[in-house]
C-alpha cells in the first residue's frame, strides 16, 4: 500500500518552479552598461510608471535604433534596476489579468505615506480604507462596499465617494476586473502596495501576487492549496488534465 502511494506521488504533475523575476541579482563580476538608451528608456517609466509588454517593446526598439544598438528587454530592465534601486526604485513586472505590465516601483515600506503628497486628507483616509478592507477580505471589492466605507466612515456624501473612487482608477492604483464586477488593485498598486499586502496569496504557478477574483483567478477546492491566475491556469490545465499543480484534484476554470 504504502509503495503504491509513493508511486501516484511520483506522478503528480510538478508546477514550474521559477525565481523571483522581479528581483535584479547580479553576479560579483557582472558589467552593468548604463548609457544614453538607458537614460532614455528611465524617462519613459518616468513619464508613465506603468509600461505593457507591447509597448515597451516598441519603446526598446525605437530607442536601438536612434542610438544605433541592439540592447534586450531583460538587459535593459536589469541595467536600469542596477542603477536606480540606490534611490528606493525598482522595475518590476507582473501579470494577474493577462496583461503582462512592467512598472516602476517604490520599495519604500509605507507607500502610503507618499500619498500625502498626492491627495488631501479625506482622500488619503479613503484610499486607507479601501486598502485595509482588501486586505481583511483579499477578494476584489463591490463598487457599493467602496462607497459604503466613504458614507458610513468619513461621512462622506456617496457624489463624494464615487468621485473619489473614480480618481483612485484614473491615476492607475484601481482597477476593474475583467467582467466588470468587482474593483481590485492594479498591477501598480499590487506591487507598489505589496509591504502592506500580507496575507495576500501567490501564484501557484508563476508566483507573482495573485488576488482572489472569481474571474480572475481559480482555487483548488482542497483547504489551502493551490491558487493560480485564471490564464496561468489555463495553460496548466491543458497540459495537465485539469489537475491541480499542488495535490492532482480535478479543477476546472
Amino acid at each position: 500500500m504504502r509503495r503504491s502511494q509513493q508511486s501516484s506521488q511520483s506522478q503528480r504533475p510538478q508546477p514550474p518552479s521559477q525565481p523571483n523575476r522581479n528581483r535584479y541579482e547580479p553576479t560579483e563580476d557582472e558589467e552593468i552598461e548604463y548609457d544614453r538608451q538607458h537614460r532614455l528608456l528611465l524617462d519613459q517609466f518616468t513619464k508613465r510608471r506603468v509600461i505593457t509588454t507591447s509597448t515597451l517593446n516598441k519603446l526598446i526598439s525605437t530607442i536601438n535604433r536612434i542610438t544605433e544598438v541592439n540592447i534586450s528587454l531583460d538587459n535593459y530592465i536589469n541595467s536600469l534596476n542596477s542603477r536606480i534601486i540606490e534611490v528606493g526604485l525598482q522595475i518590476k513586472s507582473l501579470n494577474t489579468d493577462g496583461t503582462n505590465d512592467y512598472i516602476l516601483t517604490n520599495l519604500i515600506p509605507d507607500e502610503c505615506a507618499r500619498f500625502a503628497t498626492l491627495y488631501n486628507g479625506d482622500e488619503l483616509k479613503f484610499f486607507k480604507l479601501i486598502l485595509k478592507l482588501f486586505v481583511e477580505t483579499r477578494v476584489g471589492l463591490k463598487k457599493n462596499d467602496i462607497l459604503t466605507l466613504g458614507r458610513e466612515d468619513l461621512k462622506m456624501k456617496l457624489a463624494d465617494a464615487d468621485n473619489m473612487l473614480r480618481k483612485f482608477m484614473e491615476d492607475g492604483w484601481l482597477r476593474l476586473s475583467v467582467s466588470k464586477s468587482f474593483t481590485t488593485l492594479s498591477n501598480r498598486g499590487l506591487l507598489d502596495m505589496e509591504p502592506l499586502l500580507e496575507g495576500i496569496p501567490s501564484c501557484t504557478l508563476c508566483h507573482s501576487i495573485c488576488v482572489l477574483l472569481e474571474d480572475e483567478s481559480v482555487q483548488c477546492p482542497n483547504e489551502d492549496c493551490a491558487v493560480m491566475h485564471s490564464h496561468c491556469a489555463e495553460g496548466w490545465f491543458k497540459a495537465n488534465k485539469n489537475k491541480c499543480p499542488t495535490c492532482s484534484t480535478r479543477m476546472d476554470l
